[in-house]
């Protein structure tokens, strides 16, 4: 079972179009939870399309979609931890 229906009403079927693999999709949505744990859902989108300082100013989505997915969880920590 993959994240992509609960990615898909989150990011829209676009940009989880966009991450061309389940891997991919799985890793956002896991990382999306993560924020929006603490920070809700709607944060969470954001931090995950935003220009990320931890990752050369890439956004998470794109660092995932370039394998990159340890690199944006290590930037989810750093964001959590404040």
């Amino acid at each position: 079972m993959t994240a992509t229906p609960a990615l898909t009403k989150i990011l829209g079927p676009a940009l989880v179009d966009w991450l061309d693999t389940d891997e991919h999709r799985d890793q956002a949505y896991a990382l999306h939870q993560l924020i929006a744990d603490q920070d809700g859902p709607y944060v969470a989108s954001a931090w995950l399309i935003g220009m990320n300082p931890h990752l050369g100013n890439d956004s998470p989505l794109n660092a995932i979609r370039n394998g990159r997915g340890v690199d944006a969880r290590e930037a989810s920590r750093t964001y959590l931890d404040g």
